[in-house]
């Protein structure tokens, strides 16, 4: 094909910011990766709540003991969560199965379930 030199140009685009050019880079321009963002965001911020209430609230006693447990808890809660989504989303791309999918999120309840009842019983 013969280069036509008064062919109409598209116009150029305008530059890009570096938002635009970080979020390109991350992969997260699509509104599914915003999706799959914000889902994160909100696990951690569920998982690392308790945490945070202690560190920002003066109590004791029982209060601080359900506190300190509760945030491994919460924690490996949210990333069974997360597990299951991720396991039925993409469990075919991942290759993952059904029950490795819930295989690996019963290992995050149970390691937050244990991590929880460790803590409850050593803190004092």
């Amino acid at each position: 094909m013969a280069h036509r030199p008064f062919a109409p140009r598209e116009p150029p685009e305008p530059p890009r910011t570096w938002w635009r050019r970080f979020l390109d880079f991350m992969d997260l321009s699509s509104p599914e990766s915003v999706k799959g963002l914000g889902l994160v965001l909100v696990l951690l911020v569920i998982g690392f709540g308790p945490l945070l209430l202690l560190a920002v609230l003066d109590v004791s006693g029982t209060a601080r003991k359900a506190l300190v447990a509760l945030g491994p808890v919460s924690i490996c809660l949210g990333f069974a969560g997360l597990v299951l989504v991720c396991g039925y989303r993409y469990g075919e791309l991942l290759k993952w199965s059904r029950r490795q999918t819930w295989m690996l999120a019963m290992l995050f309840v149970g390691l937050g379930l244990l991590g929880g009842l460790g803590l409850w019983f050593s803190e004092s």
